[in-house]
């Protein structure tokens, strides 16, 4: 059983690591989301936070991404790419622009593959023994990905799905609180401009935590949307920091990914994947 929960932790910390990715085009001016709370019903806080959501079909940025495990942080190249509720890809290109790594995630599965040692993985996630104890899915992820609301388990916010928020405010923002199946808790902290600014993910009792946090909102042709996201991530014991930026953000264009494995690539297991890229020390 612990070989089995140390596997899945793994797992676990390296596709969430390296799909913290989207965010930062410094050259546009910051906006302020500060301000004085409004006193609201839950609906309308709901509501509100709702129709204040970045709009999008299609999205690909590139940019940078640092993360930290211990006291080494490691920092690479990275482009990712999102078409709406169908799939999302982040492509990690740490020398010269060559993709070393390729992670992607439909509604159904997630592969990835490494083009250094030319092998991949392939996995269901209907079928995944990890997920099968939480509801949060691939859009769920999306909507993380994207400052959205959402509920574990659900592709979209629906009015029903209002009283599964419980509603409180503290002196600068609203919180929302939800749970999964798995009872771990969702908190999302909503400012005074309708704004997700955090995301809370944890259970105590099951050393689960998520604390990921969105800054520097932009107005991008009216579009507004987060320039800036960090992620604390502690996951029985082990922590995980991520720090992300970016200078250009797409959005809307054609866009075509490919999620194909090459014919001549092996397929490996988690830990094999990982195998040459860990050394005991």
């Amino acid at each position: 059983m612990k070989k089995y929960n140390t596997r899945n932790i793994s797992i676990f910390i390296f596709i969430f690591s390296a799909l913290l990715l989207i965010s930062s085009c410094k050259s546009k001016k910051t906006i302020t989301t500060s301000g004085t709370l409004e006193s609201k019903s839950q609906t309308q806080i709901v509501e509100d936070a709702l129709s204040s959501e970045f709009k999008y079909n299609t999205l690909t940025t590139k940019g940078s991404i640092e993360i930290k495990m211990g006291s080494s942080p490691k920092k690479s190249t990275a482009v990712y790419s999102i078409i709406k509720d169908q799939i999302m890809q982040v492509s990690i290109r740490p020398l010269l622009g060559m993709e070393a790594f390729r992670i992607t995630f439909t509604p159904d599965s997630v592969i990835i593959l490494d083009r250094l040692q030319k092998q991949y993985l392939s996995e269901s996630i209907k079928n995944s023994k990890l997920m099968a104890n939480f509801d949060f899915n691939f859009y769920n992820l999306q909507a993380l990905l994207t400052n959205k609301l959402f509920v574990p388990g659900r592709q979209e916010v629906q009015k029903g799905d209002y009283s599964k928020f419980n509603v409180s405010a503290t002196q600068d923002v609203y919180m929302l609180q939800t749970k999964d199946k798995g009872n771990l808790l969702y908190n999302f902290a909503v400012d005074a401009s309708d704004r997700i600014v955090s995301t809370l993910i944890y259970n105590d009792k099951k050393n689960v935590t998520l604390q990921w946090t969105y800054s520097d909102f932009i107005n991008d042709n009216n579009r507004i949307y987060p320039t800036n996201m960090e992620a604390k991530i502690d996951i029985s014991k082990k922590r995980l920091d991520v720090g992300i930026s970016y200078n250009k953000l797409d959005i809307d264009k054609t866009l075509n990914i490919n999620s194909t494995v090459p014919d001549k690539y092996t397929k490996v297991d988690f830990s094999e994947l990982i195998s040459r890229y860990i050394r005991s020390k």
